[in-house]
């Protein structure tokens, strides 16, 4: 079955207008500073997505968009000076940044209370793509139990879940492999490395596959139990495409993210829903 992110973000933003009614009514608006450097397609379409569902929900997005011929110095300095405007509750540097600058540096350079990306060592919000992950697999086990599949809690089943996570990338594999974790799930975290990979993949419950290359899932991997999650994406003639072909391997599992349209707006709806616990936070 396809899961619909879409579906899944309108229900998180329906939510969250409330919390937006009630910040404007004390003369607060939300505001998100997005830093973008380049012209990435990738990351031109998660700024768009990010741009579009802030006029839904009335918060204020901002997108300072630099070259990529930009000198690192004057860049550091003029992002600098505006993450820290008490006008913004939230900022993210979107990666990847095409410039020489270290991922420590660039990690620490929005403030904790601001950095609604997580990336920061003290930061007070966990990653969206973390968090936008565990809202799929709610809404799956969800759509179970309505077909009576489940009478057991969410909370119990997540935590009987073997759960395959490939990547182990510091803005997806690792935040997403963490969070399960913390909620109870057996997690494995495979890489280019790893060996034995397809058994443990068919013996698994759950794949998240966060590569961004071409066939890393493929038919012999999953199974009709599998819940199949595409976070990574890659390029092929202008348009983005999840680790495995869709039409090879729709009919052989048992739930799977499409592109467009799967994880992408949730993990959007998650970002703000940080971006509104900064608000909060500053107020």
């Amino acid at each position: 079955m396809k899961i619909d992110g879409r579906l899944i973000a309108h229900h998180i933003l329906e939510m969250q207008k409330e919390t937006v009614a009630k910040l404007l009514q004390q003369h607060i608006r939300p505001h998100l500073a997005v830093i973008l450097v380049g012209n990435d397609s990738s990351s031109m379409v998660y700024v768009n997505q990010k741009e579009k569902y802030g006029q839904k929900l009335g918060v204020k997005v901002t997108i300072y968009h630099f070259s990529a011929s930009t000198d690192t110095k004057s860049f550091l300095h003029q992002v600098n000076s505006f993450v820290h405007k008490k006008e913004i509750h939230g900022a993210i540097i979107q990666r990847p940044v095409p410039l020489p600058i270290d991922k420590k540096i660039l990690n620490e350079m929005v403030p904790p209370e601001k950095d609604v990306d997580g990336f920061h060592p003290q930061s007070r919000f966990t990653p969206p793509i973390a968090n936008a992950t565990l809202a799929i697999l709610r809404h799956v086990f969800e759509t179970s139990a309505k077909e009576g599949k489940s009478s057991i809690s969410f909370e119990s089943w997540i935590r009987k879940q073997h759960v395959l996570v490939i990547g182990r990338g510091e803005t997806a594999g690792e935040p997403i492999a963490e969070k399960l974790k913390n909620v109870g799930a057996v997690v494995t975290i495979a890489h280019s490395q790893s060996k034995n990979m397809d058994e443990t993949a068919k013996q698994s419950d759950i794949i998240v596959s966060c590569v961004g290359k071409p066939n890393i899932v493929r038919r012999e991997m999953v199974s009709l139990k599998t819940i199949l999650i595409g976070v990574g994406l890659h390029a092929e003639n202008q348009k983005l495409y999840p680790d495995y072909n869709e039409e090879k391997i729709r009919d052989i599992v048992a739930f799977y993210t499409p592109v467009p349209g799967g994880v992408g707006p949730v993990n959007v709806a998650c970002l703000f829903e940080n971006v509104l616990k900064a608000t909060s936070y500053q107020i």
